[in-house]
C-alpha cells in the first residue's frame, strides 16, 4: 500500500467534502508512538457521513466489499490502494473518539485526525473480546501502547480506559496496565 497516495487522495477528499474522521488501527498506533507493520488504513466515521464518504472511496478507486450496521470494509484491484476498513461512529463510545481526535502530521503540510492512545487502547480491548483468537497480539499492542506513553512522559486518562474496561467486564485488567505504566524507568 503506498501511504502517502492513499492519504493524499482519500483523506484530502474526506477533509474537503467535511466528513467527520479518524485514524485508527495500525497507522494510528504509528502515528502515536508504537511501530507496527499495517498493510491497510482503519479509520472511524461519522455514520451520517457513510454515503459521502462511499462516493469519495468508489471515486479513488475502491469498491465496496462488506458493510454491516458497525462496519464498512472497502479494497481496490490496484496494490497501491489497499484495503481500508471503516468503523461507523454513531453510539456514545465512538462519537466519543471523534470528539476526542486530533491532527497528528504526517508528512509536510499533510495532518490527519487520530484517536487518542486510549481510545486506540479501548479498540483493542474490543476486538480481542470479539475474536479471541486476536486477544494476545491485542494485549501486546496494548501493552506496547501503555510502556510507550510511560516512555515519552504521556499522561494517560485512566478514568477513559476503565470506562472501556467495564464495557467488557475487564476492570481487572486496568491495575496490570497501570504496573505496566509504572515499570519504566
Amino acid at each position: 500500500m503506498n501511504f502517502l497516495r492513499v492519504i493524499g487522495n482519500v483523506c484530502g477528499a474526506l477533509d474537503l467534502a467535511r466528513v467527520r474522521y479518524a485514524l485508527i488501527g495500525g497507522f494510528a498506533m504509528a502515528l502515536r508512538g508504537v511501530q507496527r507493520s499495517t498493510v491497510d488504513l482503519d479509520f472511524i466515521l461519522m455514520l451520517e457521513d457513510l454515503d459521502v464518504a462511499d462516493a469519495i472511496f468508489r471515486k479513488a478507486g475502491y469498491e465496496r466489499v462488506f458493510r454491516n450496521e458497525n462496519v464498512s470494509h472497502y479494497q481496490s484491484s490496484d496494490l497501491e490502494l489497499g484495503r481500508l476498513y471503516i468503523l461507523h461512529a454513531f453510539r456514545g463510545p465512538t462519537l466519543s473518539m471523534l470528539d476526542r481526535a486530533d491532527r497528528i502530521a504526517v508528512d509536510e503540510g499533510v495532518a490527519l485526525p487520530v484517536v487518542q492512545v486510549e481510545d486506540i487502547i479501548g479498540l483493542k480491548v474490543q476486538a480481542g473480546v470479539n475474536d479471541p483468537r486476536r486477544r494476545d497480539r491485542d494485549w501486546s499492542d496494548i501493552r506496547q501502547i501503555v510502556e510507550n506513553c510511560a516512555e515519552s512522559r504521556q499522561s494517560i486518562d485512566w478514568e477513559i480506559l476503565g470506562d472501556y474496561l467495564a464495557l467488557f467486564d475487564l476492570d481487572d485488567e486496568l491495575e496490570k496496565m497501570r504496573i505496566w505504566y509504572g515499570s519504566i524507568d
